[in-house]
């Protein structure tokens, strides 16, 4: 893990405490990245079923035909 001084937005730092539900600077950052990643990992499913890669699941009697 890197250790690094940058300034900080107090006002947008207490915000992102409030919505993420952390106490501490370091939680925050964390929680916020991993919210990122998340939102980047939801945005890529949803390109994939736009581009139709789960559409066989909207066919009739997928199920049978895929568990048998």
């Amino acid at each position: 893990m890197a250790k690094t001084s940058v300034d900080v937005d107090m006002a947008k730092l207490d915000r992102a405490k409030e919505i993420l539900g952390t106490d501490t600077l370091r939680d925050t950052i964390d929680a916020a990245f991993r919210e990122v990643i998340r939102i980047d990992s939801v945005r890529r499913l949803v390109d994939l079923a736009e581009q139709g890669a789960f559409s066989i699941l909207l066919e009739p009697d997928v199920e049978e035909r895929l568990w048998g």
